[in-house]
């Protein structure tokens, strides 16, 4: 009897195992049992592997520094403002302000009960009250782009002008605080102080995120003026300057005014008075009283 290579004595014979070669994923697979698999590698050499892996990390790197430059160029085919800002239009101690026309009965009525603040503020914009001989105005400028942001000017532009108003002329209560850079400009002029050839005292280079605060006054003896503020600035090295505008919180102009010689009615300091605005006088000027 015949006994098959790998049988011991007195144990039935068994079948030799049968070799199979299979390629799975690149490699060589060798199969004898089904509990016997022996995979022999192509040996795929480390040197491609390593340089596949240095490209990965460099275009990582590369893509990384980019996206700044990718995102300010997606926020620009956008429209997205490059400068973004806020605006404030303070009064100061003894500030007046003046109207073409005399006031309506409604509002008249109303400063007659001693409006507050915020009644009194809405008023004077329905009526296109003008500050009376200086205002001002603070601007909160903030960088949005990654690229720095060069702020050359700051300036008013003339939207309107005409004769003083000598409707109504009445004195508000106060409010303000400081700010960093200041720019004061004469309407009557319209040039900046000492002959220069802009208003703001030095450039200001915002990055993305920073905040630069301007106080703005104007002041007018001679006319009426509707403004607002220009700013203008240089966004990228190679192009050319260019300019974004600010008005009041609610979209209108600010609005200032030389003093006329009189009024058809002045209304009294409630502070000096007590209690509400009264009529003081009429045709008469407004100070002075």
């Amino acid at each position: 009897m015949t006994r098959l290579p790998g049988a011991e004595p007195g144990q039935p014979a068994t079948a030799a195992p049968v070799l199979r070669d299979s390629v799975v994923g690149g490699d060589n697979i060798q199969i004898t049992t089904a509990r016997d698999v022996t995979i022999i590698s192509r040996g795929v050499p480390r040197l491609p592997r390593l340089i596949a892996a240095g490209v990965a990390l460099v275009l990582c790197g590369v893509a990384a520094g980019l996206w700044p430059t990718l995102v300010d160029a997606a926020e620009d085919l956008a429209g997205a403002p490059v400068l973004a800002g806020t605006v404030t239009s303070r009064l100061d101690v003894t500030d007046s302000v003046a109207t073409h026309d005399q006031l309506p009965p409604a509002d008249h009525a109303m400063l007659m009960r001693g409006p507050r603040l915020k009644q009194l503020t809405e008023m004077l914009s329905r009526n296109h009250a003008a500050r009376v001989r200086k205002m001002n105005v603070v601007v909160v400028l903030q960088g949005r782009r990654s690229e720095p942001i060069r702020i050359i000017d700051v300036r008013p532009r003339i939207l309107r002008s005409g004769p003083v108003p000598t409707g109504t002329c009445l004195t508000v209560p106060s409010q303000g605080d400081g700010a960093e850079y200041e720019v004061k400009v004469d309407l009557d002029r319209q040039t900046p102080e000492g002959g220069g050839s802009r208003f703001l005292p030095k450039s200001i280079d915002l990055a993305d995120g920073e905040r630069v605060t301007i106080d703005f006054t104007a002041t007018a003896e001679l006319r009426w003026y509707e403004w607002d503020i220009e700013v203008v600035y240089v966004y990228k090295a190679d192009e050319q300057p260019a300019s974004a505008f600010f008005r009041e919180a609610d979209g209108q102009p600010f609005r200032v005014t030389g003093e006329a010689k009189g009024y058809a009615t002045v209304y009294g300091d409630p502070t000096l008075l007590g209690g509400g605005y009264r009529v003081w006088k009429r045709n008469q000027p407004c100070r002075g009283w």
